[in-house]
């Protein structure tokens, strides 16, 4: 029986422990999905804007008339 060399000597040990990570991060931006949004938000100021401008003109009416 032939034992390898690794066998023989009790004192010797191969640890060798090999960690590889590949770490790939990415971030992909659709703009027309970032310019709906935009358009989104921007429409619902302008509509809350108006909504509180027609309130002031009819409690002024109001209180004119």
């Amino acid at each position: 029986m032939v034992k390898n060399e690794k066998e023989i000597s009790p004192g010797t040990h191969n640890n060798k422990n090999d960690v590889k990570v590949n770490n790939q991060f990415s971030l992909t931006i659709d703009f027309g999905d970032s310019l709906n949004l935009l358009a989104l938000i921007t429409g619902i100021y302008v509509i809350r804007r108006i909504g509180k401008r027609n309130k002031m003109k009819k409690k002024e009416q109001k209180a004119a008339g």
